[in-house]
């Protein structure tokens, strides 16, 4: 019997023994759906392998699997327990060392491409398992209040069972949580313990309301039984906000950068990226210097002066009013949906449908103007929702709705919805609906760069051309490039919070608040704020390669984008390989990164 075979049954032994209870196979299809059939033993052996896996794996992570569709587990919150902890660390160690006897060369492309995305994805884990262990360090991973909601705006057949059963058990998840942060306080990461706070607080709202809640009265018959649940849930979520602000946040001490060596590791292993974070860093200063440059320069043509922030009020003056905020979101998705119908440069899917809301009350501090959601990829109508912040009329509300401008809720809808995040996503199911290592691992190097992209593609076709247009659409470029210098150096030890936030200031005229709010999410997601512009980056480059000059080509355009967007929303880099050839990859890259060297 080879080593390979014994490897395989071990794991396959371990893991079924794990996940046997409850497991459906309906909802754990692996890749087969979307790969050609195995050809081979040693492709067939990975098919089997990532099966396998996933079934345990799931356990570990209930909400991420119902983020794609997964409900097996639907009933649980996410485990911090110390047993299950190990078994995950276990289950990651023997996967990592069953992928490492394949033999990579005798898997086909696409299983080639999967093998890449599900060795990063488990070496991530583990480093962070040893590491950084998050029970000790991020309040935010303990808030069940997404938790909630993630069922109501993607329910499963069980519905009823998991929120009934997740509510439940909130009150003893949380006081556990206590336990776990009262064990090393300074450990704790003070930025990550106060958001966590305003979210808990907020979600105590939101979780006692739910028996009103359109999404609730639609599934539950009687859902005013279900109120002392609520209530019982949200009492935990104010005494847990209560907990971080008297006993946490007083005595947190935590560092949120995650230094060189992770911040590298995330660059690889995530985004495929075959660079370091000095080589992002320069590419990001060189980015900023020419797109502030061009910005000052439309200043100009506007105000008559170069005055970034003279030309930003004279825009911002022309806004709808905030009563009418969600219906001119509404119109301009319309708009930009029935423009990409008409323009045919990308194939758009007939099953598709895209609602605009407002931002739920316990994601308004972390979505300061608009987000997008994706449906889920089982969902045959394919429904996403495009969130928007509303604004209350207050001594304030002017300058909040100076960000919803006329010119603003334009682009904004084409990076939200079309041909932004919404199609892409829509697309990204469509062609890797059972792909499980595809679903888990998006990248935002490819769906941020792509919505970033869109902004620039509109105005190169026309759908915006105005000045002010072409204004907006540089400082949210110069915002991305932004974003780049900070990214890397918070989370290498060259910027403070403090450092960051005034960046935002000066150079954009952000609010402080506003600036402050933006660093936040920064800080606990390193190494994702850099993928807007240099996604942006990618796909030009790479569609100089492939398009060339021919850009009003609708023919050389729909075949360029159709083909981008057929391997989902994994790393760009790994896409433009797959789809275009490792020598276009290389070229790209090098013209990106190696620039000036």
């Amino acid at each position: 019997m080879s080593q390979n075979q014994t490897q395989s049954e071990k794991l396959n032994a371990e893991t079924i023994a794990e996940a046997a209870e409850g497991n459906s196979a309906e909802n754990l299809e692996a890749s087969s759906a979307v790969l050609p059939a195995a050809a081979s033993p040693a492709e067939a052996h990975f098919d089997a392998l990532c099966e396998q896996y996933y079934h345990s794996w799931f356990r570990y992570h209930p909400e991420q699997a119902v983020d794609i569709g997964v409900y097996d587990f639907a009933e649980q919150l996410t485990s911090y327990e110390h047993d299950d902890i190990g078994a995950l660390l276990v289950l990651n160690q023997k996967m990592l060392s069953a992928l490492d006897e394949l033999n990579y060369s005798d898997l086909d492309e696409p299983r080639q491409l999967d093998y890449r995305l599900i060795k990063g994805a488990i070496s991530i884990e583990l480093h962070d398992m040893e590491d950084n262990d998050w029970r000790y360090r991020n309040p935010l991973e303990y808030v069940p209040v997404n938790a909630i909601y993630q069922l109501l705006i993607h329910p499963g057949d069980n519905i009823h069972t998991a929120i009934k059963h997740r509510l439940e058990v909130i009150p003893e998840y949380l006081r556990g949580a206590k336990v776990m942060l009262s064990s090393y306080p300074e450990r704790v990461v003070p930025e990550w313990a106060s958001t966590a706070k305003d979210i808990a607080s907020a979600g105590s709202s939101f979780i006692r309301g739910l028996a009103r809640h359109p999404l609730i009265t639609a599934k539950f018959a009687n859902p005013a039984r279900l109120q002392p649940l609520f209530d019982d849930a949200a009492a935990a979520l104010s005494d847990f906000s209560a907990y971080l602000e008297a006993e946490v946040l007083p005595a947190a001490q935590g560092k949120f950068a995650s230094g060189h060596n992770r911040f590298n590791r995330l660059l690889k292993e995530r985004h495929f990226l075959d660079t370091d974070a000095e080589s992002i860093l320069r590419f990001g200063e060189r980015l900023v210097a020419d797109t502030e440059e061009e910005l000052l320069q439309h200043s100009k043509k506007l105000c008559g002066e170069r005055d970034i922030s003279k030309a930003l009020t004279n825009i911002g003056s022309k806004h709808p009013d905030a009563s009418g905020l969600l219906d001119s979101y509404r119109k301009k998705m319309q708009v930009a949906h029935a423009w990409l119908l008409k323009s045919d440069i990308m194939t758009v899917p007939e099953k598709q449908s895209l609602k605009v809301q407002q931002t739920p009350v316990f994601l308004r501090n972390v979505i300061p103007f608009a987000a997008y959601e994706p449906p889920i990829p089982q969902d045959a109508e394919q429904r996403g929702i495009y969130y928007v912040t509303t604004v209350d009329v207050t001594a304030e509300s002017e300058a909040l709705l100076a960000e919803h401008n006329d010119f603003s809720i334009d682009l904004t809808s084409v990076h939200e919805a079309f041909p932004g995040h919404h199609l892409q996503f829509v697309i990204a199911n469509q062609h890797n609906r059972n792909n499980v290592t595809r679903l888990l691992n998006a990248s935002a190097s490819m769906y941020e760069g792509w919505a970033l992209y869109c902004e620039q593609l509109v105005f190169e076709q026309d759908l915006y051309n105005k000045k002010e247009h072409q204004f907006i659409m540089l400082r949210d470029r110069l915002w991305r490039a932004l974003r780049i210098i900070i990214d890397v150096k918070i989370h290498t030890g060259q910027f403070t919070f403090d450092d960051a936030v005034k960046l935002l200031v000066d150079k954009l005229g952000f609010e402080q608040s506003q600036a402050a709010m933006e660093i936040t999410w920064y800080c606990n997601a390193a190494a994702t704020p850099l993928c807007y512009a240099i996604g942006r980056e990618i796909i030009l480059k790479t569609r100089e390669h492939a398009v060339g000059d021919n850009t009003k080509s609708t023919e050389k355009l729909k075949e360029f984008h159709d083909a981008l967007l057929s391997r989902g929303s994994i790393a760009l880099p790994l896409v433009v390989q797959s789809v275009f050839g490792d020598s276009v990859w290389q070229n790209v890259h090098d013209d990106i990164f190696m620039a000036e060297q």
